[in-house]
């Protein structure tokens, strides 16, 4: 299926959103919206909606054999993932000077495997923004056998996606209300990919309603904008016992890309944002080596303050991420694409 450019745009703006809660938050002008970016961890959450949307409209007319589809799925994310981890034990061994210890290559070995959060004192070593493409990587090795469950038993396939989306939902708050504080257990309900599920799950419901129920028949005038609103509005109002970070908000979140699907808003469509939402998985994996490089450099030798080193440190990593993109993810996933003889999908 043709890429939706529109909700390759939305990709960019998450991406973003992450960065700012990641580095910026505690810096103007986003202070002045502090109840936005304080939760925009949640993005992380939207990122595995979309996945799920996308891979069930690009797959599910079929797929080939499992190995393509796999290589197509590795050839998208473990180039620039490789790089990130790379660049990061470089500047944990060569700029801050740590020792190399037994317990260092564990981790390198558990990240480039992507398995780091199967194991919960693992799951945010090394590059921290890698724990949610162990995630990722988790959907796409389940998402053959997902898909023909989907097919089989159409009912039965949104039934299992409440009964898990509730299920995952009434632990994670069980677990919080109880006010856990074992590493190990926080670790595991946080960032295990069978607690992430449901939204890949929400996902696929969701690209099932648009490709065979026409969802929005009725045409309402700025029904994406509105629902963007509602999600800004939620994040800022958020209730103090409800907890989003398992996919709370998946449901809102599939409203939202459903209707950018339909509507295909003009706005999203504009090339810088599309061309940003193409760049948005190097900006987001490279975040943390960037500007762990830069913090150094910073400290040193330009002494900016907080602010202006933020945004000095996002135009390096787009800058970077333009490069990873042209010279090491496109390249890559062209070399994959002769081989396989199929067009790469791209989301």
């Amino acid at each position: 299926m043709k890429q939706i450019n529109s909700l390759t745009a939305t990709r960019a703006f998450a991406a973003i959103m992450i960065l700012i809660y990641h580095f910026g938050r505690m810096e103007e002008p986003f202070t002045r919206v502090r109840g936005i970016f304080m939760n925009g961890n949640l993005a992380v959450s939207y990122f595995y909606v979309l996945s799920g949307f996308v891979l069930y409209i690009s797959y599910s007319p079929g797929y080939g054999s499992y190995r393509s589809y796999f290589k197509k799925r590795l050839a998208r994310i473990a180039p620039a993932y490789y790089l990130a981890l790379g660049w990061f034990i470089l500047v944990f061994f060569c700029i801050y000077k740590n020792i190399y210890t037994h317990g260092v290559m564990v981790q390198i070995i558990y990240c480039a495997l992507f398995i780091q959060t199967y194991i919960p004192e693992y799951a945010i070593v090394l590059n921290t923004a890698a724990w949610s493409i162990s995630v990722e990587m988790f959907f796409y090795i389940v998402f053959p056998l997902l898909l023909f469950f989907q097919k089989k038993k159409e009912q039965l396939f949104i039934v299992f996606t409440i009964v898990i989306f509730l299920l995952t939902q009434i632990l994670f708050h069980i677990f919080f209300k109880n006010d856990f504080t074992q590493t190990n257990n926080f670790s595991f309900f946080m960032y295990n990919p069978l607690m992430h599920i449901n939204q890949f799950l929400v996902g696929m419901v969701g690209g099932y309603w648009f490709m065979h129920r026409r969802p929005f028949k009725k045409r309402i005038p700025f029904m994406p904008l509105a629902l963007f609103c509602v999600i800004l509005l939620g994040l800022t109002l958020k209730p103090i016992h409800l907890f989003f970070d398992v996919g709370l908000f998946a449901p809102l979140f599939l409203l939202f890309i459903i209707s950018v699907a339909v509507y295909d808003p003009v706005f999203l469509n504009s090339r810088p944002l599309v061309f940003l939402g193409e760049i948005s998985y190097g900006i987001y994996i490279l975040q943390f080596p960037v500007y762990a490089t830069l913090a150094e450099f910073n400290n040193t030798h330009l002494k900016l303050s907080p602010s202006y080193f933020f945004f000095f440190a996002f135009a390096i990593l787009c800058v970077t991420a333009i490069i990873s993109y042209y010279f090491i993810e496109k390249p890559i996933r062209n070399i994959v694409k002769r081989h396989s003889g199929t067009k790469l999908t791209t989301h």
